[in-house]
């Protein structure tokens, strides 16, 4: 009897420890399979290919309805009986596609948009419930990662979130599938390059025009299809935290279907001012 009340109190204990862990905690727990996962799936339900190099990657693009507005480019996206109005974001690792989605801005609706709302949310969310099936482990975070609502897909080493702010707007709408494992040693690389600097370097705003030095040799080494293209816009001062140093930077360049679009992006850099971090504003 004491056995079994002993194994009950350990039970409940450990029931009870699990109920402690934040959604921070669940989240990143749900994900660490993905993480650990060997390269096995390649293609997503989008149509996209993570061993795909750029070229591949735009001629893909291409393929959907585009249009130019305010120096950004749009995409119309069908999502279940509804056409969204998105703006696409990606990254490369090694010249090889390592993540992809969307950023819904509003819905189309004929000739006009209209702002997305609680039934859109449940009509995105179902479309893609469907469209993954079992295939894909799912979970819901309502909490996760400085309040930001989860809807989280896996399938070995792909990731499929769509995440969003329960605001009055509910904007931004983010659709994202990532190869995790490749992901995950991106941002490894940029902490280890982060920790293992020297310490403090000059990041300061230009007195003559309030650019970063850091950030524009950053732009212009890599970062930009068309470095030549660059035109500068407008600076935020430079703040140091704990971990480095930060500063917004709306900029004009060329993307890579030669249409010019306006950056809102903040910038943060280690202390030997490295940049580690973009990060798009909308």
């Amino acid at each position: 009897m004491k056995t079994i009340c002993n194994y009950c109190c350990l039970l409940l204990t450990l029931l009870g420890l699990s109920s402690c862990q934040s959604e921070d905690e669940k989240y990143f727990a749900f994900l660490d399979a993905a993480e650990h996962s060997p390269i096995i799936e390649v293609e997503t339900p989008e149509g996209f290919s993570f061993d795909m190099d750029e070229d591949a990657f735009y001629e893909e693009l291409n393929l959907h309805n585009s249009y130019e507005e305010d120096y950004h480019t749009f995409y119309d996206k069908q999502i279940g009986k509804e056409t969204y109005k998105c703006r696409v974001h990606y990254d490369f690792e090694e010249g090889k596609l390592c993540s992809h989605g969307f950023w819904i801005e509003t819905k189309r609706m004929n000739d006009t948009t209209t702002i997305v709302g609680t039934e859109d949310i449940a009509n995105i969310v179902q479309y893609y419930k469907e469209k993954l099936k079992e295939e894909y482990k799912y979970k819901e975070f309502p909490n996760a990662i400085i309040g930001w609502h989860k809807h989280v897909w896996v399938k070995d080493n792909i990731v499929f979130e769509i995440q969003y702010r329960e605001r009055e707007d509910f904007l931004p709408i983010m659709v994202e599938f990532e190869n995790k494992p490749i992901t995950e040693k991106v941002k490894r690389r940029k902490y280890n390059m982060s920790i293992t600097s020297q310490p403090h370097a000059d990041v300061k705003n230009s007195l003559y025009d309030g650019s970063v030095k850091q950030v524009k040799e950053f732009l212009k080494n890599g970062y930009l299809r068309d470095p030549d293209s660059y035109e500068s816009i407008e600076w935020s001062e430079v703040k140091e935290k704990n971990d480095g140093y930060y500063v917004r930077h709306k900029y004009r360049a060329k993307n890579g279907f030669g249409g010019y679009v306006v950056a809102n992006q903040l910038f943060h850099l280690d202390f030997s001012g490295n940049v580690v971090d973009v990060k798009d504003l909308y």
